[in-house]
């Protein structure tokens, strides 16, 4: 009878532990399933965050114009001046430089690489009567080159020294043969000629060219050149005195230009002498110093084999007297 008690017991044992392990499996797929319902929810806030995020990123792309070299302040702004790129940036786009602004005018200084803004730009169209006029009697300093704006002025022999153009920017310059290139309106033309013709009838005036050294910050100097009536009336009655005038300081700017550059060739001829001279004598002495080292050194072996077979018992001796002692 307690064997069948026993027996009757089993099954109840065995369903409650079914019991519970079906309970357990359960609650473990309910975990899964409210597990993957969040992860849907979680992967749904993500996505829907990534195209928040790849929109804004898209909104960021601008087109921009970057400037393949430095760009002098006041340079006349031209497409291959610049190189088109995308780019990410908070400006928006109708703050940056575009086709539109070709033609117009820095007013700083366009670092290579950075995009540039309308903001660095300004429209200032030519005048009707402006013109690029050349120019070869002018004292240039050594250092001048295209873009720089300078102060043309005139200077007497007594020391009187007034400002003809201010400001004006160098449009082009050839160093080597003393020309430059200014914009220069009808009164600024009459100005420098009247001057052309003031050193040519004053022997002992200059011309020359005085460089702004911040042109972004300091404001244009203001000309005070008096234009001589009578050499006014000169050039009404002799049409031919400003060539005259132009081609002789010409001249003198040509053979001061040479003799400047001759001297500066010599110096340097002769630092270059000097210091090719000195690399050859450090050279040759140098070379001296390692072949005697190297015949030092070969000759060393042979001066001990030599030592070593003028007193070939030197070494039986000591052994003999070690023994005898």
């Amino acid at each position: 009878m307690a064997f069948l008690k026993k027996k009757s017991k089993l099954p109840v044992a065995f369903l409650r532990v079914l019991l519970v392990l079906s309970l357990i499996v359960l609650f473990l797929v309910g975990l899964y399933y409210l597990y993957q319902v969040k992860m849907k929810e979680v992967k749904a806030h993500h996505d829907e965050e990534i195209g928040q995020y790849r929109f804004q990123l898209y909104q960021l792309d601008r087109q921009v114009f970057v400037p393949k070299q430095d760009i002098e302040y006041g340079t006349m702004l031209s497409p291959e001046l610049f190189e088109q790129v995308s780019m990410k940036m908070q400006v928006s786009q109708e703050l940056l430089l575009d086709e539109n602004d070709m033609g117009k005018t820095s007013l700083v200084r366009l670092p290579k690489g950075i995009p540039v803004t309308k903001s660095a730009v300004t429209e200032e169209l030519p005048v009707n009567d402006l013109r690029k006029v050349e120019f070869n009697m002018f004292l240039l300093q050594t250092d001048q080159h295209a873009g720089e704006f300078v102060d043309i002025r005139i200077v007497f022999p007594n020391g009187e020294n007034y400002i003809v153009l201010s400001k004006k920017q160098v449009k082009a310059m050839e160093a080597a043969d003393n020309i430059l290139w200014l914009w220069l309106d009808e009164t600024e033309i009459h100005l420098i000629s009247s001057a052309i013709i003031d050193a040519y009838l004053h022997p002992g005036t200059k011309l020359y060219a005085a460089t702004y050294v911040q042109p972004e910050t300091q404001a244009a100097a203001a000309p005070f050149y008096p234009a001589n009536p009578d050499v006014l009336d000169l050039m009404r009655t002799d049409p031919n005195i400003l060539k005259k005038a132009s081609d002789l300081l010409a001249r003198e700017a040509r053979a001061l230009l040479e003799s400047n550059l001759q001297a500066m060739t010599l110096d340097q001829v002769t630092k270059v002498s000097a210091g090719v001279g000195e690399e050859i004598s450090n050279a040759s002495e140098a070379t001296k110093n390692a072949e005697l080292n190297k015949a030092q050194q070969e000759n060393q072996p042979h001066e001990n084999q030599q030592q070593e077979s003028l007193n070939p018992d030197s070494t039986t001796g000591e052994k003999a007297n070690d023994t005898f002692n």
